[in-house]
């Protein structure tokens, strides 16, 4: 069994699933449970996985990349307590690594912090020379508190019985740095006033507490030197180990990975006294090649069944989408949707087809296409290993030439710039003719709309479902007739037509009562907002052509050719930006909301086959 569940591993088809309930009842079967040394070896590969991941936080990614090659790993070793304990000693050199870097790093920046006050007080060191028995003091004092020296020294001089000296300078823009020197008979009366009136001494870091002040200062400035070294070592060490056992860990992690995966298989398979079972799901396209990798793999000792998808499981069949290469971008949209059931159709074709249509329409001006056209060209060299960017990159390809076409279409290029250069409109002036781009949108609706309905009645005789099929055609009839009912009230066809409206009203309203109850009106009637909706594509596109207008306007208005064209060019950037994202986004909202509900049903599982982490990896069982 474990030699199946392997290839099968391998092989990388199978979605393996729980056995269904009509089996259970033609066979007598027991679940198969782990043997204790196999869920011993689990339990360690799961303990290993955790400190490896440990590991892996404390190495660098090298920066070449690593060498795919096929290799052998024997289950006994690679779970066995002489790995762990090798793994739990490379951890300790490299956390005392982490942790020497850590502190040389802080201790570095400690030392540049007084590196800055001894040269401030550099100027006054050298006046200290030759003193002798005498303890000296270093205090910063802020400037907007320099009020206090004066009074600080006369308290002094009255402690000392004037023996001391008090030397000053600026450090900088906010702070002087003082010396006090004085015998060292008034250390413990001077630091006493100091600590009573709230001055600040400089305090020195713990290791060179014990020496004299400048002795110390001294020689941080020395080990300042030398930290940056030692740190740089400590990064060279953990290179050399990163490029050394990061790519080791990285694939053993996959390999035990794989190795938990193939033990939890175990939970789904069921056998007899005499055999076992494994069910899943594979892509009709993949059963034959399966089938004859485990003919030649295993004769006639493992037999493939293909069993027939009863209409109970059909919420349960994994779903696998594929998708010529021009549709593969749009992909990236339906990602935030649940995956369609395995009765329900992909609907990505459908956007591929018409989401840069409906983005051409609202942006629908040359110059703004051709600005995208090269934002897209520059970033695709940019985010050429980002396979999500590309998609996106792709996808904005397609609607900027769309934009272009429109745009061409509608005599736009920067708003009505693109008269000047000869250019007019061939189809209708959207700033002129609202009326009419209204109706275009609106046309647009309905046979989006429409189309969306024919695909679920497409979809239904497909599987055979009479009810979905009747309230569907119900659904479209009643459509058309509430069209022909509107258009013959508002004058647009003869009031003859208003009976033959009723009629059909009577015929099919009843049909889609009866075949989808009362929510078949209800979604008749959302159906009709759901056309209506189309026309903010009319709404946008009228906007970005007004908005357009006014930066051509306000250029035009400045006086100065110069300041007209920083302007314009201000606000058509604007606009651009706003046609990149509004158009994608109400383009979107259109397709999710008011085309898929016709035929779209969500609630499918993603067609997940047992598969191996990392290829070219064999597991060897000696147990």
């Amino acid at each position: 069994m474990e030699e199946v569940i392997e290839f099968l591993h391998s092989m990388s088809m199978l979605h393996v699933d729980i056995i269904p309930e009509d089996m259970k009842e033609d066979i007598s079967y027991h679940i198969i449970p782990l043997q204790k040394d196999e869920i011993v070896i689990k339990d360690r590969a799961e303990k290993i996985i955790k400190k490896l991941k440990d590991l892996l936080l404390l190495l660098y990614q090298p920066s070449a990349p690593q060498v795919s090659r096929e290799r052998r790993f024997i289950v006994t070793d690679i779970v066995s307590e002489r790995i762990l304990s090798d793994y739990n000693i490379l951890e300790a050199k490299l956390r005392d690594l982490h942790k020497r870097r850590s502190e040389l790093t802080e201790r570095l920046s400690l030392l540049e912090r007084y590196e800055r006050i001894l040269k401030g007080l550099a100027p006054l060191i050298s006046k200290l020379s030759g003193f002798k028995n005498i303890e000296s003091t270093g205090l910063i004092i802020d400037k907007d508190k320099s009020g206090v020296i004066p009074l600080m020294e006369v308290e002094i001089s009255r402690i000392t019985e004037g023996g001391y000296q008090i030397f000053k300078r600026e450090l900088d823009e906010k702070s002087i740095g003082v010396i006090l020197t004085y015998q060292k008979d008034y250390d413990e009366g001077v630091r006493g006033l100091l600590s009573e009136e709230g001055i600040s001494e400089i305090k020195l870091p713990t290791d060179y507490a014990g020496l004299p002040f400048f002795d110390a200062l001294k020689e941080m400035v020395r080990k300042k030197e030398e930290i940056p070294k030692e740190i740089t070592d400590i990064e060279a060490e953990l290179n050399r180990l990163s490029d050394e056992w990061y790519w080791k860990i990285e694939e053993l992690i996959d390999v035990l990975k794989d190795l938990i995966d193939e033990f939890k298989t175990l939970d789904y398979c069921t056998g007899t006294k005499y055999c076992f079972f494994i069910f899943g799901w594979v892509p009709k396209s993949y059963l034959p090649k399966l089938s004859s990798a485990i003919k030649e793999r295993f004769d006639d000792r493992v037999v493939i069944r293909e069993l027939e998808i009863m209409e109970e499981e059909i919420e349960r069949v994994p779903v696998s989408i594929k998708n010529p290469k021009l549709v593969k971008p749009f992909e990236i949209f339906m990602r935030v949707l649940p995956p369609p059931r395995y009765d329900s159709i992909d609907p990505t074709p459908f956007l591929a087809i018409f989401f840069p249509v409906f983005f051409g329409l609202i942006l629908g001006d040359m110059g703004h296409g051709i600005i995208i056209l090269i934002i897209v060209g520059l970033l695709w060299r940019k985010y050429k290993e980002r396979a999500v960017v590309q998609d996106l990159l792709k996808v904005f390809f397609l609607c900027s030439i769309y934009s272009i076409i429109f745009g061409f279409l509608f005599g736009e290029f920067f708003g009505e710039l693109g008269e000047r250069f000869g250019i007019h409109p061939i189809v209708l002036n959207r700033g002129k003719a609202i009326k009419g781009f209204l109706i275009l949108a609106i046309g647009i609706g309905v046979g989006h709309v429409l189309l969306g309905f024919i695909i679920s009645l497409i979809n239904s005789i497909r599987w055979h479902k009479g009810r979905e099929i009747i309230g569907t055609l119900s659904s479209i009839a009643m459509l058309f007739t509430l069209f022909l009912l509107i258009a013959t009230l508002s004058g647009y066809l003869p009031k003859g037509f208003l009976n033959v409206g009723i009629i059909l009203t009577i015929i099919f309203f009843p049909i889609i009562l009866l075949s989808e109850g009362i929510i078949g009106a209800i979604e008749l009637i959302k159906s009709i907002g759901n056309i209506l909706s189309y026309a903010r594509i009319m709404a946008l596109g009228v906007a970005s052509v007004m908005m357009t207008l006014v930066a051509n306007r306000l250029g035009e208005m400045s006086g100065n050719i110069v300041l007209g064209i920083i302007v314009a060019s201000i606000i058509h950037a604007l606009n651009i930006t706003i046609g990149i994202f509004s158009p994608a986004i109400q383009s979107l909202r259109l397709h999710y909301v008011e085309f898929f509900s016709k035929f779209y049903k969500p609630g499918g599982r993603k067609y997940a086959p047992f598969k191996k982490t990392r290829e070219g990896v064999r597991l060897w069982r000696r147990l």
